[in-house]
């Protein structure tokens, strides 16, 4: 016997565990009624949400990390399907995750809807994948237009809800106050540091970046950074990195505070990731840098079928946005091309320009309002 009211939801990153709680608050909205238990992290569980384990704690970006986390992984998996199996909850909505969701979504065969919110980037990675989704995906939930129509081509049910980014990418000040908290005067120039939000990500990316920032001194010593610091993320490494910066410098470090960031600045130096869209829904200028293991960056590059790993380039079409990637990942030339931007006002518009572009393709705010209200049309459906 199905349990009618409630939802289970499978949430494996931070970012996931960001969408989920939205998720979950505008299903709260539209059905109070309803109960929701799965894996996701603290901010799920802060929307009301039974959690069985803390995925996102779990969170691996390369296939080293997945290597050392396995064991733990597969004891998770196993054991929410069997919870699945006994409970029979009215719906399973998997956000994003893919090595892991369409793994779940498989074991289910079908017995209880499937809902995927926030599609595996399988028009990166290749088509493979498409046939598993079809096969045991009762409906997608997808963020860009491009990706309906790619479902829409398969033959495989999708709605698109547009990006939740839209509605959550915001400041409540101008800039100027902004910059008067901060302690910064509206005339200097401010570029925003974001080396990611994982432990493995600071570890490898915040170097290059903090080295970046140096030539960019070195050119304009007038020019102050704003580091974005996670509490996803222990003080103490962020300490350590610093070290060796702290006088050559004009750096101020701001926790959780991104999009404050984002606002305060005038150009950005952004780690690969979910990063990116967010700071182009700010409409500044910025360059997109990543590092990871060799092993991760030598079979991501015989995989990738695309030309960029950027989303607003990959929506633009087009580069709209420098990228340095892996060995390209030089200071020197980051900082050359921060430079560029904030010298020439042909190019920093230009670019602003498209980045606009790329904002509406976005979708109007209501993202996850549109998502319930899909899952709810499904639920009412099946």
């Amino acid at each position: 016997m199905s349990n009618q009211r409630t939802l289970f939801l499978i949430a494996g990153e931070p970012s996931g565990d960001t969408r989920g709680a939205e998720l979950i608050r505008a299903l709260k909205k539209e059905d109070p009624s309803l109960r929701f238990e799965g894996l996701g992290g603290s901010k799920m569980r802060a929307e009301g949400m039974k959690l069985l384990f803390d995925l996102p704690s779990l969170a691996a970006i390369g296939f080293g990390d997945v290597i050392r986390q396995y064991s733990r992984i597969r004891q998770i998996f196993y054991q929410a399907i069997h919870h699945v199996k006994q409970t029979k909850p009215a719906a399973i909505i998997l956000i994003d995750y893919p090595g892991f969701n369409l793994r779940f979504a498989k074991k289910m065969k079908k017995e209880i809807p499937v809902l995927y919110y926030i599609s595996p980037q399988i028009w990166a990675w290749g088509m493979r994948r498409m046939a598993v989704i079809k096969r045991f995906v009762t409906r997608m939930l997808v963020l860009f237009k491009f990706e309906e129509k790619m479902y829409q081509d398969a033959g495989m049910p999708v709605t698109w809800v547009g990006h939740p980014l839209v509605e959550s990418v915001k400041t409540d000040q101008s800039k100027a106050d902004l910059r008067r908290t901060l302690d910064l005067e509206v005339w200097e120039k401010v570029v925003a540091l974001l080396p990611g939000s994982r432990e493995t990500e600071v570890r490898r990316i915040l170097p290059v970046v903090l080295e970046s920032a140096v030539q960019i001194s070195q050119k304009h010593p007038d020019f102050r950074f704003l580091l974005s610091e996670t509490s996803n993320v222990s003080k103490s490494i962020y300490e350590d990195i610093l070290k060796p910066y702290k006088t050559s410098l004009k750096l101020i470090c701001l926790q959780d505070r991104m999009h404050d960031i984002l606002f305060a600045s005038d150009a950005a130096i952004v780690a690969s990731g979910t990063a990116t869209l967010e700071t182009a829904l700010t409409l500044i200028p910025f360059v997109i840098v990543y590092k990871t293991a060799w092993s991760t960056y030598t079979l991501g590059k015989r995989l990738i079928r695309i030309p960029f790993i950027g989303m607003v380039n990959i929506i633009g079409g087009h580069k709209i946005i420098s990228e340095f990637i892996q060995h390209d990942a030089v200071p020197e030339n980051i900082a050359n091309e921060i430079c560029m931007i904030l010298e020439n006002e042909d190019i920093r518009m230009r670019i602003l320009e498209q980045l606009k572009e790329v904002k509406e393709k976005l979708g109007p705010p209501g993202a996850p309002a549109r998502a319930a209200q899909a899952i709810l049309a499904c639920l009412n459906r099946s």
